[in-house]
C-alpha cells in the first residue's frame, strides 16, 4: 500500500482537499464489487473538482534496451487506461482529471519518457480526463521487492497486447451506449470510520441510501 499512499500523496500535494477515498471504500461504494480499473484512490478539492488514481509499478529490469523500456511502458500505460475506462463506464463517475501514475524502478533514458509522454499526449485527444506521471523513488527498493518483474517476459508472452484502438473516445456513441453498469453512491459512509463500514452495511444502510449520481465530478 505504500506505493498507493506516496502517490495519492503526490498528486495532491498543494491542494486543498475536501475528502479522500481509499480503493476499499471506492469498492463498498459500488455495491461491494471490485470493477476491473477501479482507482487506488480518489480526491475531491474543496472547489468540487475530482481526481482519480490508478497506482501501477512498471515491470521494467535493468537489462532492458531503449525499445524494450519503451515497449514495456506503454503497454502499462495503455493497459491502466483501458481497464480504467472500463471503470468509469461501469460506475458512471465523471472525474476532472484520472491519472495513471507510473512508479519506476530506476531511472531510465529520456527517450523512454518522451516516448510515454507522446502515447498521453495521443490518449488524451481521446479522452482529455486522463494524465500521465512518472516517478522513481528516493528509496526504489521501499516500493520494488528484489526479484521484482523477474516473471515479465514469461507474463508477457501470455498476456493481450492493448493497442491505442482500444481506447474509446470520451462521449462517443461507443462509449454512451456501453452496457456495463453499477449502482453507486459516493457519499455512502461519508462521515463514518473505515472501520464502522461492515457494521453500517449489515444494518442495512445502503439498501436505505439513496443512489447519488455524480455531475462534472460533484457528487449530488
Amino acid at each position: 500500500m505504500r506505493a498507493e499512499e506516496l502517490a495519492l500523496a503526490s498528486c495532491s500535494q498543494g491542494l486543498e482537499i475536501r475528502c479522500v477515498w481509499s480503493e476499499k471504500e471506492l469498492v463498498f461504494s459500488f455495491g461491494g464489487g471490485l470493477v476491473p480499473g477501479t482507482p487506488d484512490g480518489m480526491f475531491e478539492t474543496w472547489d468540487g473538482a475530482l481526481t482519480c488514481v490508478q497506482v501501477v509499478r512498471v515491470p521494467l529490469v535493468p537489462g532492458f534496451d531503449v525499445g524494450e523500456a519503451q515497449e514495456t511502458l506503454a503497454q502499462t500505460v495503455l493497459t491502466k487506461v483501458v481497464k480504467s475506462q472500463r471503470w468509469l463506464r461501469a460506475t458512471h463517475v465523471v472525474p476532472n482529471d484520472f491519472v495513471i501514475f507510473c512508479w519506476l524502478p530506476f531511472e531510465v533514458p529520456e527517450d523512454v519518457l518522451t516516448h510515454a509522454e507522446a502515447l498521453m499526449e495521443r490518449v488524451r485527444q481521446l479522452d482529455h480526463r486522463f494524465v500521465l506521471q512518472v516517478r522513481v523513488p528516493a528509496v526504489p527498493g521501499s516500493l520494488f521487492p528484489a526479484r521484482f518483474a523477474c516473471n515479465h517476459q514469461l507474463r508477457k508472452a501470455f498476456a493481450r497486447t492493448v493497442s491505442e484502438s482500444d481506447i474509446t473516445a470520451y462521449g462517443s456513441d461507443d462509449e454512451e451506449t456501453d452496457d456495463e453498469s453499477c449502482e453507486w453512491d459516493i457519499t455512502w459512509f461519508w462521515d463514518l470510520d473505515l472501520d464502522d463500514v461492515a457494521e453500517a452495511q449489515e444494518a442495512g444502510l445502503r439498501e436505505c441510501t439513496q443512489t447519488c449520481r455524480v455531475e462534472a465530478g460533484i457528487a449530488v
